[in-house]
């Protein structure tokens, strides 16, 4: 079991973004549930069990659930312009396509950086590179 903290409190511009389908700690292998709840609150988790074929992402009870293996893994960012621009870090799968997992709904230079500094660990965890992609300005 892998788990790294990719935002804390107050620093946390990185958010696990509402998507359907997010469990409780009730529905992940024990161990790793353990350490979930233990978690403090706003902390934002990325966590792999290769030995149960899962990897995911949780925060503030919350969990992301993601079938191994993934089909690839990025990093994207918009800066501001007319618009607010984003960070965000997105996954691949067979069943689901892409889906952007976390980030900021505003560009944030801190949110780009802390995800850029685990860029090599997210995909040890992940079990993909991650590539990085700038999409230019929110126009």
């Amino acid at each position: 079991m892998i788990i790294i903290t990719l935002a804390t409190p107050p620093d946390a511009a990185l958010r696990l973004y509402t998507l359907p389908g997010l469990v409780d700690p009730g529905h992940l292998p024990a161990s790793l549930a353990a350490r979930i709840v233990e978690a403090p609150a706003g902390h934002l988790l990325a966590w792999s069990a290769a030995e149960n074929g899962i990897a995911g992402f949780s925060q503030d009870g919350r969990s992301l659930v993601l079938t191994l293996p993934l089909l690839g893994a990025g990093i994207g960012s918009m800066q501001r312009a007319k618009g607010s621009g984003f960070v965000t870090l997105f996954v691949k799968t067979a069943d689901a396509g892409m889906i952007d997992v976390v980030g900021s709904q505003t560009f944030q230079q801190a949110a780009l950086d802390r995800l850029l500094a685990q860029q090599v660990a997210l995909g040890a965890l992940l079990g993909c590179t991650l590539t990085v992609e700038d999409w230019g300005y929110d126009c």
